[in-house]
């Protein structure tokens, strides 16, 4: 598989024509090349090759093709080939190093490499490297045995010209190269290694070599391991060896060390151990080449962090769409784990209604080149449907076949909700009957809706942009806007009310209703345009102004009206609560009404009835004394009758009616009092009748039931002059809070036996106070007996104060703060509306002037004090 994509230079880019060559013409250059030439691409592996560098390596072109160095090379060439290699790509910097390669007869050589980066026409990088070879380890080896046979034959001059050679070689080498012989003393050294070392040039003169071990020694971080290995390879002198050193100085080199021994040919076995010349040590400064591995580390590992931490879902698939790489955005997305996913394929996120349009997305990536966006509908792993944005590329191999595709994901869902409902707000803006218009700060016209343009005349919204705000008003509108409302707007941030618009074609003034305010940045605050809502009232002003031209009366009505629903608004609360105890007032005192007639006509006869009882019991005593011995069928009836027991009881038959009507007659008079349907206007009235009558409506909540004893009431009235009121209403209050109080003692005696009983205590889900704990207000009071306390007070010459006060839970703070809010209650559903306080606050302080207010704490009962002045200032 050859690649001849490799050869393209961006720099040629720039030609109108560029030359395409056949892959036989690049295999015939490359090969008129002496120097070993090869081509690898992105994933380290050769794609072209020429015959000297095949021959170099030993190994045909089929065999290395599509391979690595991994496949053919010791695991540290490969390492070091492979590191070099990425830096090129990374960087894209040519690289030129000196390197030990061992090819495929076990010869190690010193070569010199030159690698540089290109990038074919769809972003393919490929790596173009050339090699010389710059001496072989086993030359070494017959130079030292050369010059053995040489000193013996004495042929100094090919002694000269070897060691030249030799020489230069060294010195031609980047390594820092050190020759010991078999007897452990230097042989010979290149300048790059005495550079490398900072040697001293008397220190290299004297050639002492423990002197010279020690001074390298001094720079290491580690001189034991150092020697170690040294000492370890001399006892071993059949092995090589590769490591890193580390100095002081924070530098980093690269030591390579093989044996010097004597070979019989090039591609011939090793002769024994007894033929050693010594060994050779290379030394490479590889600091800046850390350096750079460890940023490109770094860099791997930003870029993963990166794929790991980005909000947006990172999906790699095979050619057969199946997920090779999930990172977590997409599980946070999708639901699913990459354990769940890795290997399925990309179905398993595609609703059925999807898979067609997918279908279509994955075969224009395949087929084609460079990346594609969609908008798809997925599905989530718990079954939800959701919008995501796609952005796809194919991942192209070098030969041009697409090995995969990766995929960014972006979860736009409930972008395209806003979106969805954006343009719901713009329909309606179009299709209102209303003029809309933005204007900017400075007053140009950006947007005005149809309605709008037809309101003012504009043919079209391009014409609207040409115009600014003094446009839509005659000179004396504008001075007036400018000096009256704009003002307002800038200090309020809207305005409301009516004004006039011209006419862009008639000029005419047309009247308005106005809604102008400013959008303000979310961030800064800051005004950036003005938007105006306004309704053509010409119509609306046509009739009031008939309606002002109508008689007087008419206009009189019409500002009633106006005033009336302005204050129907204000209380319309207060009106329901008030038409329900109207409605509870009627139907108590018809209630009232009907009783009290039945009960006079009973009230009336029992008198006459109790006199007739007495003379027929005295006559027939009269019989009884006279007629002592009646005849037997007289005598049996009065025995039948047990008349002697029916004169005892008739009296008291007839005083028991007596005190039955007196009561009713007390309770008709008490649900009168109530009522108050005669007293609807402020009067003078004694508020303890009200008091007392209340109490008496609601007896049958006070006694005594199978929850809890009777309640108690304790009166403390002060004697107090009529109070003017509006007695119904007053009534209304003294109801709604003695309710209230009551509701209050029943729960605290609930939550007592609850907590006796082990039931709901401070742990569970209604917190109660302990019994135990509980403390009355009331002085000299049992904490267990319920009791509602009501006084009465003439504080100041105008004022009556009255308190009512339960030894029930108390109110907590916050409850406090709303108690007076209208619809806000603690009851269960169907045991209050939250009106009785609201309203009862409403009749206290706007009808009759005074306050209301309620001092408790939790576990302390409840006190309500109503302060109503005893004189009107002035009758509402």
């Amino acid at each position: 598989m050859n690649h001849p994509r490799f050869l393209d230079n961006p720099a040629q880019k720039q030609n109108t024509q560029q030359q395409n060559f056949s892959p036989t013409f690049l295999h015939q250059m490359i090969n008129g090349i002496s120097d070993p030439i090869f081509v690898k691409d992105r994933q380290h592996r050769w794609v072209l090759l020429n015959d000297t560098y095949c021959h170099f390596v030993g190994h045909s072109r089929e065999e290395l093709i599509g391979k690595s160095d991994y496949d053919f090379f010791p695991q540290a060439e490969a390492d070091v080939f492979r590191q070099q290699d990425e830096l090129v790509f990374t960087t894209n910097i040519t690289n030129e190093n000196q390197d030990l390669f061992t090819d495929a007869q076990g010869i190690t050589h010193l070569i010199s490499t030159k690698k540089s980066c290109f990038e074919d026409e769809t972003g393919n990088k490929f790596l173009v490297g050339s090699i010389r070879d710059i001496i072989l380890e086993n030359e070494a080896g017959k130079v030292l045995g050369v010059t053995g046979t040489l000193r013996d034959r004495q042929q100094a001059s090919d002694l000269h010209r070897i060691n030249a050679v030799l020489q230069a070689q060294q010195e031609a080498s980047i390594d820092g190269i050190l020759i010991i012989d078999e007897n452990r003393t230097v042989a010979s050294f290149n300048q790059k290694f005495s550079k490398l070392w900072q040697i001293p040039a008397a220190l290299l003169q004297t050639g002492d070599d423990r002197q010279l071990l020690g001074w390298v020694l001094d720079q290491l971080l580690n001189p034991d391991e150092f020697l170690a290995k040294v000492e370890y390879l001399y006892q071993h002198p059949q092995e090589s060896s590769r490591d890193e050193i580390f100095l002081k100085s924070g530098k980093i080199f690269d030591r390579y060390s093989a044996p010097v021994r004597k070979q019989q040919g090039a591609c011939d076995q090793i002769l024994p151990l007894g033929e050693y010349y010594g060994r050779i040590w290379y030394f490479r400064d590889i600091t800046e080449y850390k350096q750079a591995e460890a940023e490109l580390r770094a860099s791997q590992q930003r870029l993963a962090l990166l794929i790991e931490q980005t909000p947006l879902a990172i999906i790699e698939w095979n050619s057969n769409f199946e997920i090779q790489t999930w990172n977590r955005a997409a599980e946070r997305i999708f639901g699913y784990t990459p354990e769940e996913m890795l290997g399925n394929p990309f179905e398993i996120i595609v609703p059925e209604n999807a898979i067609k349009h997918v279908n279509e997305v994955i075969t224009a990536l395949l087929t084609q080149r460079g990346g594609s966006f969609s908008v798809n509908e997925n599905v989530t792993k718990d079954g939800r449907t959701m919008v995501c944005e796609w952005y796809n590329n194919a991942l192209v191999a070098p030969d041009g076949q697409v090995v995969g595709v990766a995929s960014m994901v972006l979860d736009i869902t409930e972008r395209k909700r806003a979106e969805e409902e954006q343009q719901k707000f713009v329909a309606l803006i179009e299709n209102s009957s209303d003029f809309i218009g933005i204007a900017s700060m400075e007053g140009q016209i950006l947007y005005v809706n149809p309605a709008g343009l037809k309101m003012v005349g504009l043919s079209s919204l391009e014409t609207a942009k040409t115009k600014s705000l003094v446009d839509c008003y005659s000179p004396e509108a504008f001075a007036e806007f400018q000096q009256k409302i704009t003002p307002l707007i800038f200090q309020h941030g809207f305005w409301q009310g009516e004004f006039r618009y011209r006419h862009f074609q008639t000029g005419i003034e047309i009247p308005t209703d106005c809604s102008l305010f400013l959008v303000k940045h979310p961030e800064t605050g800051e005004p950036f345009c003005r938007v105006a809502v306004i309704r053509d009232i010409t119509e609306r002003r046509q009739a009031q102004e008939a309606l002002l031209k109508s008689e007087a009366q008419l206009r009189q009505q019409a500002e009633e009206l106006k005033v009336a629903l302005r204050e129907l608004q204000h209380t319309q609360t207060q009106l329901i609560q008030s038409e329900k105890m109207s409605s509870l007032g009627q139907l108590v005192a018809g209630v009232a009404h009907e009783i009290n007639n039945p009960v006079n006509f009973i009230y009336g006869n029992l008198s006459p009835a109790k006199e007739y009882t007495q003379d027929l019991l005295s006559l027939l005593q009269l019989y009884q004394s006279h007629y002592p011995q009646p005849v037997p069928e007289i005598e049996d009836f009065a025995e039948l009758i047990e008349l002697d027991f029916l004169k005892s009881d008739l009296p008291q038959i007839i005083n028991s009616m007596n005190i039955g009507a007196d009561r009713i007659r007390e309770i008709v008079l008490s649900l009168r009092t109530f009522s108050r349907l005669d007293e609807a206007e402020m009067k003078a009235v004694d508020i303890h009748e009200g008091i007392d009558s209340t109490l008496m409506i609601l007896q049958s909540r006070l006694k005594t039931n199978d929850q809890r004893p009777t309640i108690e009431i304790i009166k403390e009235y002060s004697k107090l002059p009529q109070v003017q009121c509006y007695a119904g209403q007053l009534n209304q209050v003294f109801m709604n809070i003695l309710t209230n109080a009551i509701d209050a003692l029943e729960e605290r005696v609930g939550s007592r036996e609850a907590g006796e009983q082990g039931g709901r205590g401070a742990g569970g889900n209604n917190q109660y106070f302990d019994a135990a704990q509980y403390k009355c207000p009331m002085p000299n009071s049992q904490s267990l007996i319920p009791r509602i306390r009501i006084c009465t007070q003439l504080l100041e010459p105008n004022q009556v104060t009255i308190r009512i006060t339960d030894n029930g839970l108390g109110i907590p703070e916050d409850v406090k703060k709303q108690l007076f809010d209208p619809f806000f209650t603690t009851k269960t559903v169907g045991k209050g509306m939250g009106m009785g306080l609201a309203i009862s606050y409403q009749i206290i302080t706007e009808k009759h002037g005074g306050s209301l207010k309620c001092i408790s704490q939790p576990g302390q009962g409840a006190e309500f004090v109503i302060k109503i002045p005893l004189i009107q200032n002035t009758l509402t």
